[in-house]
């Protein structure tokens, strides 16, 4: 009987701390707002440029549109800067306090959503102006690169340790026949 009553209470602390609330990620304001420079030297390897003219205007198109990033980059520091700090100190809270949450939420959007479209237009003038030289083949590697670049921006999100991993979760919910065993 009393081994029955430690495994008890043993499996009732282990479910109680698999239910703790998870670590509040580090808020990067730069990465919300899309602000990212690309690297010259491995831009025209990764969409295998091999003429050295094309690979010039590659180069001088990129360094072009890097150095517009910057200055916008430059003229928001401040505002990034002060959205970063509030909502990495607020952390925890904004879990509970729903008004507090909405206020922050409206905060970024006001703060973010100008940064980003003013970046999305260079990046279409970019984009445009790399389709007027490149091959199809080379655009295409270049579009997938700049997703892929932009991917790296988001924020992974953190994982519970107690929690079985996705894998097993899978299994579990494909059973076939509507969830029926049988």
């Amino acid at each position: 009987m009393k081994k029955i009553l430690i495994i008890l209470v043993l499996f009732i602390s282990y479910l109680s701390f698999g239910q703790e609330a998870p670590e509040f990620p580090k808020y990067n304001a730069r990465n919300q707002a899309n602000i990212f420079y690309y690297n010259l030297s491995e831009v025209p390897k990764e969409i295998k440029v091999k003429e050295d003219i094309t690979k010039n205007k590659t180069i001088k198109v990129l360094r072009v549109y890097n150095d517009k990033i910057k200055k916008i980059s430059f003229l928001n520091s401040p505002k990034l800067q002060e959205l970063e700090l509030t909502i990495n100190t607020l952390g925890k809270q904004l879990y509970s306090n729903r008004d507090l949450a909405e206020k922050v939420r409206k905060k970024i959007e006001t703060t973010i959503s100008p940064i980003r479209d003013s970046i999305a237009v260079h990046e279409k003038g970019l984009n445009d102006d790399l389709k007027s030289f490149l091959s199809k083949r080379q655009f295409k590697k270049w579009l997938k690169y700049q997703r892929g670049e932009k991917r790296k921006l988001i924020p992974e999100q953190p994982r519970n340790n107690s929690a079985p991993p996705q894998s097993m979760n899978r299994r579990r919910n494909r059973q076939g026949m509507g969830g029926r065993r049988y």
